[in-house]
């Protein structure tokens, strides 16, 4: 996110390195306008590359129940499978089919309420796995406010909400270490395995596929221009800044092409799907067989 936000300040003709690292707020673009544009271009292409190929990303974790409550990663976006220890499945019902008072129920049926998954049958407490899509997270940087062995607590722009970060690797730009997020708290302090201090600059890593990371900072530039009151050369299609949008659509299908495209492996079905079709169908020639 530092190196981003470099680089879409360069862009916008308004670069220096008080600006980035918010020493110098004197100028016309926050660091908060355009980490609002950068993640609103993450958000734009993972939109398009969660239609094309969803299982990159596609997460599995061992939840355990609090009776019969289970709490969703704070990642989570769409549900995938959920199941029992034993590997069964575990099927949502209406609200309407929960049990009544005092009845049974079942440890194999749930039902949504806020960001829990809560079992019909009470007092369950088994670990059970949650396959599921995540979300686009939103990334961050700026100067850590304290540090030490095993911790860093992030700037005040950063989110309050318990384990938000979980899972993200963040940059130490300052001491040159890059380290994974293992836990976050609603204090804004990060569990890593590095060390920090109050005076180190830090960046939050995106999680998407790194094929399409270039793509951001045009597309951010045209969230803040396009959006941002004191902009003197908003995109418009026939305007100043077509070309660019048309360089970006062009670098988009071409980054989808190549890594967003159709598998290149090919299924053992499909192949003998092909050897038994007519003979002025499609067929295909496998050695070894007449």
């Amino acid at each position: 996110c530092y190196a981003l936000l470099e680089k879409v300040r360069v862009q916008l003709n308004e670069y220096s390195t008080a600006y980035v690292q918010g020493t110098d707020t004197t100028g016309k673009y926050s660091n908060t306008q355009i980490i609002d544009g950068i993640n609103a271009a993450r958000k734009h292409i993972f939109n398009i590359l969660f239609k094309r190929i969803p299982y990159v990303f596609e997460t599995e974790v061992a939840l355990t129940g609090v009776a019969s409550v289970y709490t969703l990663p704070a990642d989570f976006g769409i549900l995938r499978y959920f199941k029992d220890s034993d590997g069964n499945q575990i099927y949502p019902i209406e609200q309407n089919f929960r049990r009544k008072t005092g009845a049974d129920g079942s440890e194999h049926r749930y039902y949504r309420r806020g960001n829990t998954l809560v079992l019909d049958k009470a007092g369950i407490t088994e670990v059970c796995t949650l396959i599921y899509y995540r979300k686009c997270r939103d990334i961050t940087q700026g100067l850590a406010s304290a540090g030490g062995a095993l911790s860093i607590t992030l700037a005040t722009t950063a989110k309050k909400i318990a384990d938000y970060y979980n899972g993200m690797l963040i940059e130490n730009v300052t001491k040159d270490w890059t380290d994974t997020i293992s836990d976050y708290a609603t204090t804004r302090v990060a569990t890593i395995a590095e060390t920090a201090a109050a005076s180190d600059y830090y960046g939050i890593v995106c999680d998407m596929p790194e094929a399409f990371h270039h793509l951001y900072i045009p597309r951010a530039v045209f969230e803040i221009t396009g959006n941002f009151p004191i902009a003197q050369d908003k995109p418009t299609v026939g305007g100043t800044k077509s070309l660019g949008m048309t360089l970006f659509n062009e670098n988009l299908m071409m980054a989808i092409q190549a890594f967003a495209g159709e598998s290149q492996d090919t299924y053992a079905e499909d192949v003998w799907t092909e050897y038994g079709r007519a003979p002025d169908s499609n067929f295909i020639n496998i050695p070894g067989y007449d």
